[in-house]
């Protein structure tokens, strides 16, 4: 029986679905998938050439929230020392960046500027979600919200009935993604679902300020949202609206689990908004200086239509070619 390669992958688990998606790929392409931290076992010193690396968000790691002092010292040395022996144990390493910078970090960091250079100096390949100019790298696809099956079923649950939300915004509220720039033109005669927690207090209390200076109808509680309860709005949702900052995405989970669960997307203009208008359909670009006008004439495509371009598009067999390709050249 051939042995299965080895690929060592960061983080092995984790919150978002992203991760169990690619090991699904990975697993498929015939690899063992093993936590990062066993890479670092002395016999895979002598295996080096034979083993693959993926990490995923590690040049965030350093600007964790909730360390400071020597606690801070203490893993930024570590993390150094750590991202200074990787070629030891692996000369096959896959960097996946899935932002420009992490969102609490200045873009004019020295030290994230410094991590940029030194984990493009031992990646063989820097890997993004989508293509960018601004990063020279080979794209991967998305994964969707569901493996193929999942997300069938799902729908097959709830058919393609009539939606009870119209417009609805989702997901961490944070200032990158622009909530406040969407109230400021919100239509007054339009409801708006909003669900998402913001952990900035001023900035919570500046959303809130513009939908009580405004009268606008809009609903949100600023708590947690279950997932379950999510993927039932969503779904239950014809219109989701991303408002996102140009520079601050290469990519958008928002995006992928909206149109995993059926719902047509609505985006301020941004790279990212161009590139998926031109792929799918139910993508629409919303101007804020025209919003009401083209909120009332909007054209919306069925639910059981955007499933299925995702699936084609986005399914597992494209998500593990697009890998294999990455992992074979």
């Amino acid at each position: 029986m051939t042995e299965r390669r080895k690929l060592f992958l960061y983080p092995f688990v984790h919150s978002n679905g992203f991760v169990d998606r690619i090991k699904g790929a990975f697993s498929e392409l015939g690899y063992d998938i093993r936590p990062f931290k066993h890479l670092f076992r002395p016999a895979n010193l002598f295996s080096r050439k034979e083993n693959w690396l993926v990490l995923n968000w590690y040049e965030d790691q350093p600007f964790r929230k909730g360390m400071s002092g020597p606690k801070r010292w203490a893993f930024l040395l570590a993390f150094f020392l750590t991202v200074c022996s990787i070629p030891l144990f692996s000369s096959k390493v896959i960097w996946v960046r899935h932002n420009y910078k992490p969102h609490n970090v200045s873009t004019h960091s020295t030290l994230y500027t410094f991590i940029l250079k030194l984990l493009t100096l031992i990646a063989d390949r820097v890997v993004t979600l989508e293509m960018t100019d601004r990063i020279e790298s080979s794209v991967v696809k998305h994964p969707l919200y569901f493996n193929d099956r999942d997300l069938f079923q799902f729908f097959e649950a709830i058919g393609d009935t009539q939606k009870g939300i119209d417009f609805l915004y989702f997901g961490s509220i944070k200032p990158y993604k622009r909530l406040d720039k969407l109230l400021e033109v919100w239509p007054l005669n339009q409801k708006l679902q909003v669900m998402g927690f913001c952990s900035d207090k001023e900035y919570a209390a500046r959303l809130y300020s513009i939908i009580d200076q405004r009268g606008l109808q809009v609903d949100w509680n600023n708590e947690f949202v279950k997932e379950e309860t999510l993927e039932d709005a969503v779904s239950d949702t014809r219109f989701v609206i991303m408002a996102h900052d140009d520079n601050a995405m290469i990519s958008s989970g928002t995006f992928y689990m909206a149109m995993s669960l059926g719902a047509n997307v609505l985006c301020f203009d941004s790279a990212f908004a161009r590139m998926k208008a031109r792929e799918f359909p139910f993508v629409k670009i919303i101007e804020p200086d025209n919003l009401e006008t083209q909120l009332a004439n909007l054209e919306y495509v069925d639910s059981s239509v955007v499933v299925n371009q995702a699936v084609d598009r986005y399914g597992e067999e494209a998500i593990r070619e697009s890998w294999r390709v990455v992992l074979t050249t």
